[in-house]
């Protein structure tokens, strides 16, 4: 039998026996524990990713796990395969990976036996055309965690790009820009978005730039607030990362001059923090009024009735 992935050995069934290394566990705590596909184009879960979904575990409350739950760039489908053992009752997820969708409803079978997460292959908020703007109650996000590589490093990795998931990993600062200019529309009123941010993007930076250009209409704005940190240190999980060691730590060095990105550096390597923040949007403050503003008007001269002229 010939799959996707390349020919397999099947059993009588027709279906394709699962081999050790063909899968790998996702536990999350209170006892969420997944079984996933293992698949090159796909990334596995990441440190990062565990966190999030611990958060979740520990602050979704029954209110959210009732509404309607968006997660973007769902990747394997782990955080929403969460959402559902957690007892959310309507989960969308949608990735820009047409392969990666494939392998998350892959993985909902295998864990549940049924399929009830709507999954949609499209870029951020982008799915099937319903005719009107879908709101949620609740957005999951995690986003690639580097900014636009620098020339040096493009060129680089221009000549890796067939081996490595670029889109995955950089140019997290378009897309949470673009997420933050879209978030209003597709945002319930009172909901909010959870995200899972790396402080080597410049966080600050983004979200002053979507409020400075981006405000958005009606009088609503932005609002962010933190509510976990987590300290990581950067990994190079293959060789060909371990080769662009120096011109990946010089772009952060450069990104802590132009943009505030974050980081300490420990020994050979540095240390970036996974901040979980939560966005929401809400309607601006009536700007208080100037001491001008306050005084009383003059009174318009009134005619005289004919009785007060007498």
């Amino acid at each position: 039998m010939v799959t996707e992935d390349g020919p397999h050995e099947t059993d009588d069934s027709g279906a394709r026996p699962e081999r050790p290394d063909d899968t790998y566990d996702v536990c999350f705590e209170q006892g969420h524990r997944f079984r996933l596909f293992h698949r090159d184009e796909t990334f596995h879960v990441s440190r990062a990713g565990l966190e999030l979904g611990n958060h979740l575990v520990r602050n979704l409350t029954p209110g959210e796990l009732s509404g309607r739950i968006l997660e973007l760039g769902t990747g394997s489908g782990a955080i929403a395969l969460l959402l559902r053992s957690l007892g959310a009752t309507s989960v969308t997820a949608t990735d820009i990976c047409a392969s990666a969708v494939t392998t998350a409803r892959q993985n909902e079978l295998r864990n549940f036996g049924d399929s009830v997460i709507d999954f949609w292959h499209g870029d951020l908020f982008a799915g099937p055309e319903t005719g009107r703007e879908q709101l949620f109650d609740l957005i999951v996000f995690n986003p690639p965690g580097w900014r636009a590589p620098s020339d040096v490093l493009k060129a680089q990795l221009g000549e890796r790009r067939s081996s490595l998931n670029l889109e995955a990993m950089f140019y997290g600062d378009s897309v949470l820009l673009r997420f933050l200019q879209q978030l209003p529309q597709h945002l319930a009123e009172n909901g909010r978005a959870v995200l899972g941010l790396n402080s080597l993007l410049g966080i600050a930076d983004i979200f002053d730039s979507s409020r400075s250009t981006h405000r958005p209409p009606g009088g609503l704005a932005l609002h962010s607030q933190l509510l976990e940190r987590v300290e990581f240190p950067l990994l190079f999980y293959t060789d060909e990362w371990l080769e662009m060691r120096h011109s990946l730590l010089d772009q952060f060095e450069q990104g802590r001059r132009d943009y505030a990105a974050t980081y300490r550096a420990k020994g050979e390597t540095i240390h970036w923090f996974y901040e979980i923040t939560e966005v929401t949007v809400k309607a601006l403050a009536p700007l208080p009024l100037e001491p001008q503003d306050l005084e009383t008007p003059p009174m318009e001269p009134q005619p005289l009735e004919p009785s007060q002229l007498a």
